[in-house]
């Protein structure tokens, strides 16, 4: 639905004009319209926003952009302002994939990621970095449980 979105393939409306389910799924097709972005930068960051939701954490707002007035800029996959908590999403295809690795060594595309954290970090309202992987994403108590660590309520 995020990539329908994102590619500017239907609306939220059009879905919602579309739909002529049971009303079960209605509901539950509504509450996957009511939530599709065209923001999110992967399926990942999509499953990451439905966790939150599982697990009662507050709105975070989607690729928040980190920026210092000719000292560069960082966009993170999630930030909880209230708790000042980042939330970033990583797969392994990150440093593995070569298409993604753009000619970078591994150790080139981790040194480069460190590099733009410690940034991240270096903002006073940053109080914690997060990082989930697909295994925590697969389990929605560790979502809970890093996001409790850090501060952010949840249920």
């Amino acid at each position: 639905m995020d990539q329908l979105l994102a590619d500017r393939r239907t609306t939220p409306e059009a879905l919602a004009a579309d739909l002529e389910l049971r009303s079960s799924a209605q509901a539950k097709a509504g509450v996957a319209i009511e939530m599709g972005s065209a923001l999110s930068g992967s399926p990942a960051e999509s499953v990451c926003r439905v966790r939150f939701r599982q697990v009662g954490a507050p709105e975070p707002v989607q690729q928040h952009e980190f920026r210092r007035s000719g000292g560069g800029t960082a966009v993170v996959d999630f930030w909880f302002p209230d708790q000042g908590v980042v939330v970033e999403v990583d797969g392994r295809a990150k440093y593995e994939d070569p298409v993604m690795l753009e000619g970078r060594s591994t150790a080139e595309a981790h040194w480069q990621e460190k590099r733009r954290e410690d940034f991240v970090r270096s903002f006073p309202e940053v109080r914690f970095v997060i990082r989930l992987s697909w295994a925590d994403l697969m389990q929605p108590d560790r979502v809970r449980a890093a996001l409790r660590r850090a501060g952010v309520p949840c249920r």
